[in-house]
């Protein structure tokens, strides 16, 4: 059996492959059933000029015309009918579809019948058996013609008038392969008609089955595939290969001939052009093949190749976006320039998530149609919550799980103006919807450019929900300086208002101790030493919380002059002394003897002194409390060790903060404000030193400080 034989065959089985491809993607749509209607006339043709090519004799052949002809006579109507389908004009075109299909059903019976005013019979061609024509044949052949060329000009008057690009890529195909067809058949009507006066054009191959093949091809992948290559761009890619690969081969062909004819080359092997040519092929198809292929995509393509690029970079910029606006517009503007868009448009979840607001939109047109809000529960955003893809609104009637999905709900997905709409999602949480209009180059989006808008669609929502946490952090850390604030006012200004009346208690309790208006008798006694202990106390507790207070709200000056701090050091030592009584526990230091003089507030420093030398006398139940003073280059560094319970390595890093009181058995006992050592490192930072302490449980701390030899200004 022949290749010629055999291509009808593969033409048939491709057809009841697309037949079963169309029906079972989607078999409640109209245009893929009126498509394997369509098919399935191209398969009876297909199988009927198989039975011809191989029929023994001329009763054989003429049936296996009239099952060609059942298939034939079938596809003008099929076809008109699929293209009104295609284009939504079935309604508006009733009357010429009844008639493509009324003229159909007439000669579909004059064939079946086997009339002679349709076929008188056939005859040996080269390429085997053809019809010899009746007297309806030609109106049959014209009515043939005018039913594809009718479809084909409401195509074209469709592809120049619709917006979408993924219709016009779709329009696109059904053009192409319809030419094919009516070229190919055109072709073999003029083989056919011409052969007796002009008997070359008989050995001339019939493409009329190659070109149903390709047609049905084009045909079907406008309604199967919804992820489709843009055809113009492949056209003008194989265009620019074959414009090469002709230049090459008439460049190589005038070399040749003139080589052959300088050196008389004629009549010798053909190896001395075969293995130059061979060179030439291995080079292209290497390394410098694969770089100079790359300079024409970036010639040709460059635009196509430039959004990519830039898509890319926005992406990549918007992550050290902050700041909510700024960011949002980036993204739209950078969107819209970058493909380039007719127009973009962000939707941002409500705080009630009810709904999607329109945030930011821009168009590069005008009359562009204006964003509306989304409703939360619509269908629209249920797809895009469960899936992961871009919806692309053109795809809803091609794309079966849109077609199931949107059942009953189309309106939804129609009535919002954009070509793709993304999902913005963080932890499958969705944020936000971004609709994009169509390309102004009136491209179609390739999976490439669909793959580059996912990527950057998840790097938008990462960088809006960041500058969205960066606001709220910002916020937040407003409010609470502003109570901090409020809450320093008011501290100061109660502490200021207490005191007032409590040195007004200490002064007259103390009257009252030192007996001067009367003696007083034992019980007494006791009560007025004790409210004038409580009282000093109560002040001791109000003059830390107006320390701490007026350091917070930054009125705290320091009185600066220059002090001995040795001499400081003995004064400290001496009036801790008596805290020591009733405790087995050495009080001592070790001052250096060549220490400068230091600039700063004597008050400030000897409270620290008194803080820390308390503090350690407190928590030493027994043992030695040691004062030590050295200089350490530029600072002099200041000590206060002890040997008493020492502090857990937990509780170290909270140790210096206001209100912290450690939990110990020694602590429950002595009492205190947790004030003391978050005022004292402030008193010794306000000097330009440090604090920090070191401490084992169980095995004493000893507590550091610095301060510089040299004034420090204070700000």
């Amino acid at each position: 059996m022949s290749l010629h034989q055999l291509l009808p065959l593969a033409a048939f089985l491709l057809n009841v492959s697309l037949l079963g491809i169309a029906l079972l993607r989607n078999s409640r749509s109209r245009l893929n059933r009126l498509f394997a209607y369509f098919v399935a006339g191209f398969a009876l043709w297909n199988l009927g000029v198989f039975l011809l090519r191989r029929a023994p004799d001329e009763p054989s052949a003429f049936g296996a015309e009239i099952i060609v002809h059942i298939g034939i006579i079938a596809l003008p109507a099929f076809y008109y009918h699929f293209v009104l389908i295609f284009l939504d004009s079935t309604v508006e075109r009733r009357k010429s579809l009844l008639a493509a299909y009324g003229i159909a059903a007439g000669f579909m019976a004059i064939n079946v019948m086997g009339s002679g005013l349709f076929m008188k019979g056939v005859k040996m061609t080269t390429w085997g058996w053809a019809p010899v024509p009746g007297v309806l044949y030609n109106v049959f052949i014209l009515s043939f013609y005018t039913f594809f060329v009718m479809g084909l000009v409401h195509l074209g008057r469709a592809y120049g008038r619709t917006v979408s690009s993924f219709r016009r890529n779709r329009a696109m195909l059904i053009l192409i392969g319809t030419s094919l067809t009516i070229g190919a058949g055109f072709i073999d009507i003029i083989r056919f008609a011409l052969a007796k006066s002009l008997p070359a054009l008989d050995k001339v191959y019939p493409p009329g089955i190659p070109a149903n093949m390709i047609c049905a091809l084009l045909l079907g992948m406008a309604i199967i595939r919804y992820r489709m290559f843009d055809v113009s761009v492949a056209v003008k890619k194989y265009s620019m290969y074959a414009l090469a690969g002709g230049l090459i081969t008439g460049v190589l062909a005038v070399i040749t001939r003139v080589t052959e004819r300088a050196f008389d080359l004629e009549a010798k092997s053909a190896l001395w052009i075969v293995i130059p040519l061979g060179l030439i092929v291995t080079v292209l198809m290497g390394p410098l093949g694969q770089a100079i292929e790359d300079r024409v995509q970036r010639l040709m393509f460059s635009r196509r190749r430039g959004s990519h690029d830039t898509l890319l970079a926005l992406s990549t910029r918007m992550g050290r976006i902050l700041d909510m606006d700024a960011l949002m517009h980036a993204l739209v503007h950078g969107v819209l320039r970058g493909v380039p868009l007719t127009h973009c448009a962000l939707l941002l979840e409500t705080e009630e998530g009810r709904s999607f607001a329109v945030a930011m939109e821009e168009a590069a047109i005008e009359q562009a149609p204006t964003a509306r809000p989304v409703r939360g529960n619509s269908r629209v955003v249920e797809w895009l919550r469960q899936s992961e893809d871009v919806l692309v609104k053109d795809e809803l009637k091609v794309n079966p799980r849109l077609v199931d999905f949107f059942e009953g709900a189309e309106n939804e997905l129609e009535e919002l103006h954009a070509s793709l709409i993304l999902a913005l999602k963080t932890e499958n949480k969705m944020i936000g919807i971004l609709l994009l209009g169509e390309k102004l180059s009136g491209e179609i989006f390739d999976n490439r450019e669909l793959q580059v808008l996912r990527l950057l669609a998840n790097q938008a929502a990462i960088s809006l929900e960041n500058a969205r946490l960066y606001e709220e952090l910002g916020e937040s850390n407003a409010q609470l300086l502003q109570a901090s604030r409020l809450k320093s006012q008011f501290l100061a200004g109660v502490s200021h208002e207490l005191r007032t009346p409590l040195n007004s208690i200490i002064g007259f309790s103390k009257v009252l101790l030192n007996r001067l208006d009367g003696d007083l008798n034992e019980r007494q006694d006791a009560y007025v030493r004790s409210v004038h202990t409580s009282s000093q106390h109560l002040l001791q507790l109000i003059n830390s919380i107006l320390d701490i207070s007026s350091i917070e709200a930054g009125r705290l000056a320091l009185d600066q002059a220059d002090f001995e701090l040795a001499e400081l050091i003995d004064e400290c030592v001496e009036v801790s002394l008596p805290l020591t009584r009733g405790k087995p526990i050495k009080l001592d230091k070790d001052v250096a003897f060549d220490l400068p003089h230091v600039s700063g507030d004597r008050a400030k420093i000897r409270q620290v002194l008194l803080n820390l030398l308390s503090n350690a006398v407190k928590f030493t139940p027994g043992g030695r409390v040691s004062v030590g003073v050295r200089l350490d280059g530029d600072t002099i560094h200041v000590s206060v060790s002890d040997t008493g319970v020492g502090i857990r390595k937990d509780d170290l890093g909270r140790l210096f903060e206001p209100f912290e009181r450690l939990e110990n058995p020694v602590s429950r006992d002595v009492g205190g404000t947790g004030l003391g050592l978050a005022i004292s490192k402030k008193f010794v930072e306000l000097h330009g030193g440090r604090m920090w302490a070191e401490s084992r449980e169980n095995a004493g701390s000893t507590f550091h400080f610095t301060l510089p030899c040299v004034p420090v200004a204070v700000h």
